[in-house]
């Protein structure tokens, strides 16, 4: 099973690639988040692998998919074959060390944990901005071409290395990632103009279901996953978070 979680389709499309050539069901991680959720219990076919798919927040797991992980339940095989395919738009910190000693406190391990570089989409944070039209077809491009390298590795059970680290990752890792999970897991900076015609999209692709219309106008409750579907997703740019979003472009994966 593949086992996913993204906000503007470019973890949703190596999920759904992986799943068409592994053969296994796609699990949206989402449907299991929150105090009220069910439990995520499941049974493995005797080749079937438990694959997460995400993208990384802030050089970091999503605080959505931690909870998923820790919650997760494989009821006839305490030992499966996992691995774990990062979406990043740059680079991942020490988010595989993060997502190693996850998997350890469940006594699985992974021989499998790749990133693939996909199109900017963090635009709330002065400074970030989506890719250029030219390099966000070159970041698709090479993911397209990578990805099924890196499908065939965990078929075969064959390891590769194929992962961006960058720059400074205990930094970004060990002190800006806990402070972006301590701070920025809130929706109050969300607002929406009068470009806003009413249409709902956002409220229908929040994966959390955070976003609910009243009087035709989306409104945000407290929890947020900062995937930012709604912003990008807006067909009229009515949504923006604070004043720093309002001259950034908007990106979903087509």
């Amino acid at each position: 099973m593949i086992c996913y979680f993204s906000g503007t389709g470019n973890s949703k499309w190596v999920a759904e690639t992986v799943s068409s050539a592994l053969a296994e069901p796609l699990v949206p991680m989402a449907a299991y988040y929150g105090a009220d959720a069910p439990q995520p219990t499941f049974e493995l076919g005797a080749t079937e692998h438990v694959g997460f798919v995400f993208p990384i927040h802030s050089w970091g797991i999503p605080p959505l998919v931690v909870q998923f992980i820790e919650r997760l339940q494989i009821v006839n095989n305490p030992h499966p074959a996992v691995f774990v395919i990062f979406t990043c738009g740059d680079e991942c910190g020490y988010t595989d060390r993060q997502v190693n000693d996850l998997l350890a406190q469940k006594g699985w391990t992974s021989r499998h944990v790749y990133s693939v570089q996909m199109p900017n989409n963090y635009i709330v944070f002065p400074g970030f901005d989506v890719d250029s039209k030219a390099l966000e077809e070159q970041k698709k491009a090479d993911a397209k071409r990578v990805l099924p390298e890196l499908i065939e590795a965990i078929k075969t059970d064959t390891p590769m290395t194929h992962y961006r680290r960058g720059s400074l990752p205990y930094i970004k890792s060990r002190m800006i990632y806990p402070q972006f999970c301590k701070h920025m897991m809130s929706s109050k900076s969300f607002s929406v103009t009068d470009a806003c015609t009413s249409c709902g999209l956002c409220a229908k692709l929040c994966p959390i279901g955070t976003i609910e219309l009243v009087n035709g106008k989306p409104t945000w409750k407290e929890d947020c996953t900062q995937c930012l579907s709604c912003i990008h997703h807006c067909p009229t740019r009515a949504i923006e978070y604070g004043k720093v979003t309002q001259k950034k472009g908007r990106y979903v994966y087509k």
